[in-house]
């Protein structure tokens, strides 16, 4: 069984201050962390692609190097675009193309609030849904977070719109 990374309290990058009031510096080091995860992803999927070509003692060293990683990231939450997959802590789930897209493009932003509209157009570019779709679908994707225990929620606040918020974990 793969040993269990220890949570650590999160520490700034060199020039990071985490206590800014200002939205432009939170929106970079958003985008550098978003580049830093993109680059983990990368590697991991190289990694994965080349375990299986590994003898059986370095393969185990290497899948449990896997799984630490992994959990540092969104505490393993992984979402797969090729196959439209959702995993988190070992369990997985197949999103249709809409629950998929939205679930994305809510992740890549974070705790921003978006109206029905704004979804239609950016998540899903594609104005003529009705907003019933949007909130059918947004009901759909609550669902699949709950359903595998993902420290997430899926809000609406009135006159604001839907959001991912992260809760603590």
């Amino acid at each position: 069984m793969a040993p269990k990374a220890k949570a650590t309290a999160s520490r700034a990058l060199e020039g990071e201050d985490l206590t800014t009031s200002h939205w432009e510096d939170a929106r970079h080091w958003m985008s550098i962390y978003a580049d830093l995860l993109e680059f983990k992803h990368g590697i991991l999927d190289r990694v994965r692609r080349d375990v299986a070509s590994l003898q059986p003692l370095a393969r185990m060293a290497a899948e449990a190097d896997v799984q630490i990683v992994e959990d540092q990231m969104l505490n393993g939450l992984w979402l797969d675009p090729e196959g439209r997959m959702i995993r988190h802590q070992g369990r997985e789930v197949a999103l249709t193309r809409r629950e998929f897209q939205l679930l994305q493009f809510l992740l890549d932003h974070p705790h921003r609030h978006f109206t029905t509209s704004q979804i239609m157009r950016q998540a899903w570019a594609d104005s003529t849904l009705f907003p019933d779709e949007v909130r059918t679908y947004v009901r759909r994707v609550r669902k699949i977070l709950v359903d595998l225990a993902i420290p997430v929620d899926l809000v609406n606040k009135i006159g604001r719109g839907y959001s991912l918020l992260f809760r603590p974990t």
